[in-house]
């Protein structure tokens, strides 16, 4: 129970950091993703992971990749 406790916590910060939900996968091109993590090998990049073709990839984090209305 902690557990899910945890987890609702972890995704409510990476929702707060105004990232998108979903991006598209360079892998499979599938928008079935989520966000894996806020930042990856870099500041300036985030983890996604594709429930499509199962890959954890980067994605660049710019002001024109922002979520539109923000």
């Amino acid at each position: 129970m902690a557990d899910s406790a945890a987890r609702r916590s972890l995704r409510a910060t990476l929702h707060s950091t105004a990232m998108p939900d979903a991006v598209e996968c360079p892998f499979c091109r599938g928008r079935e993703t989520e966000q894996f993590s806020a930042f990856g090998s870099a500041l300036s990049v985030s983890q996604y992971y594709c429930r499509r073709c199962r890959t954890v990839f980067e994605w660049m984090k710019r002001s024109g990749n922002a979520r539109p209305g923000r």
